[in-house]
């Protein structure tokens, strides 16, 4: 039976909240169990259930407006109409690469919520710029969020990342960012820090503990700006157009220096982790050119968003480097 009245406390909606986060603070509002709190209120929920028949009894007990809550969590939204109002860029949640993390502290207790809370939230969302708070990888409860007010190379990096997302589209640069970060990862371990920068930058930085961050965590802080200006050369199409008629990457290697990703890079094997990966890139388009299956070509370069999926003349849509030189 369908609850015909809200729960005894109700709790403020958050963009992009998970849905079971957002169960978890209304039960702890109410003082239950979050594993009680559905069957309580006679929502039956199993794998097999649409999330999308939990809308109006949830809707109820928690006393908002099941148009409100739904715009909330983007699991109650339709991926497949993207032109319903509020939906078309928000997160896909049914990705197995789309990313939960708890949302900015600062955000949350703004909004008048003292519990943390968990967000879906886009490979580029690492950085809350209102409150100058790291909130992406690396970071697993939202009081090791760190504030990286000293670090303004990092602040501006967050404002090229989405100006490389209106450039090249969302989908390339989703593509392009895990392996560059795995990348210029790899590099620096055979790297020496002669200027001591992540000593230097611990003693800078803290979480909302007062703690420091790990060496891993100020590494991927620190060279934050590096990271986004790789991703953005991986995403782009001038290196293919450069390796497809040379038959080399030497221009990917100079760019690399010229840009100031790593100076003096030079690959000294056939192991560097940028060729590796220059060659994975090309059988995989290859792979997907000869298919030429949207299922397929979707399946390889997923669209993190929900956007349109066809007769979009965008940036997310483009010329496949291989014969036959399909538009996809």
């Amino acid at each position: 039976m369908t609850p015909r009245q809200p729960l005894p406390r109700t709790v403020p909606l958050f963009h992009n909240e998970t849905l079971d986060s957002f169960i978890h603070r209304l039960a702890a509002a109410n003082h239950l169990p979050a594993n009680q709190l559905l069957p309580l209120l006679q929502i039956r929920r199993t794998k097999k259930t649409p999330v999308k028949t939990l809308l109006e009894p949830l809707a109820a007990a928690a006393g908002a407006r099941p148009e409100a809550l739904e715009l909330a969590l983007p699991e109650l939204l339709d991926p497949n109409a993207p032109e319903e109002p509020g939906t078309r860029g928000r997160p896909r949640t049914t990705l197995h690469t789309a990313v939960q993390r708890p949302a900015c502290r600062r955000c949350t207790h703004a909004a008048g919520i003292p519990t943390p809370v968990t967000c879906w939230a886009t490979h580029d969302h690492n950085i809350c710029l209102r409150h100058r708070l790291w909130i992406g990888d690396g970071i697993a409860r939202a009081d090791e969020q760190i504030d990286i007010s000293a670090l303004p190379d990092t602040l501006h990096a967050h404002r090229h990342h989405r100006n490389l997302i209106a450039r090249h589209g969302r989908r390339w640069v989703h593509n392009a960012y895990p392996p560059a970060r795995k990348i210029y990862f790899n590099w620096l371990q055979d790297s020496a820090d002669p200027f001591d920068l992540l000593k230097t930058a611990r003693t800078l930085l803290t979480d909302g503990t007062g703690k420091k961050p790990s060496d891993d965590l100020a590494l991927a802080l620190v060279f934050h700006p590096q990271v986004v200006a790789l991703t953005g050369l991986l995403a782009g199409r001038e290196w293919e157009r450069h390796t497809r008629s040379t038959g080399h990457i030497l221009w990917l290697v100079e760019q690399i220096t010229i840009r100031g990703i790593l100076i003096g890079y030079a690959p000294k094997e056939q192991n560097d982790p940028l060729i590796r990966w220059v060659e994975e890139h090309f059988s995989l388009h290859k792979f997907v050119a000869f298919h030429r299956s949207q299922s397929i070509y979707d399946a390889f370069f997923p669209r993190e968003t929900i956007t349109p999926e066809q007769g979009e003349d965008g940036p997310q849509t483009r010329w496949s480097p291989f014969y036959p030189y399909y538009r996809c």
